[in-house]
């Protein structure tokens, strides 16, 4: 299964102030870049209308797993549950699903600013 950073475009800009060493990349991600992933993970997705494809859903929620730790209240376990559904996801839940991601994806926005990330732009 992909790393949830595959999910991510990276920025093309200047790295040379950005370097890592060895341990800073092997280090776990924080909570606000865990946050900024999964928003990413989310509009790639949605654009992509990736939604109607269990594998991509299983992706997407493997994105979002980390985040149950973080205390996002219950829609977030309810969004794992009908990523995780089978093929083929009926157009209620895919509806639902659609919708639910999109209002969350604000609430995830948030908790990265709140938790010191770098603030993604809405529609990133």
């Amino acid at each position: 299964m992909p790393s949830p950073a595959s999910f991510i475009q990276r920025d093309k800009g200047d790295t040379s102030s950005r370097s890592l060493s060895y341990a800073d990349a092997l280090a776990p991600p924080s909570d606000a870049e865990l946050c900024e992933r999964a928003v990413l993970a989310i509009w790639h997705c949605l654009d992509e209308h990736d939604l109607v494809d269990e594998r991509i859903r299983g992706e997407l929620a493997s994105v979002l797993e980390p985040l149950a730790a973080l205390d996002l209240g219950d829609r977030l376990h309810r969004l794992l549950d009908t990523l995780r559904l089978p093929d083929p996801i009926d157009a209620v839940h895919l509806y639902w699903l659609t919708r639910r991601l999109l209002t969350f994806v604000p609430e995830l926005q948030a908790a990265a600013a709140r938790l010191g990330g770098k603030g993604l732009a809405p529609f990133a």
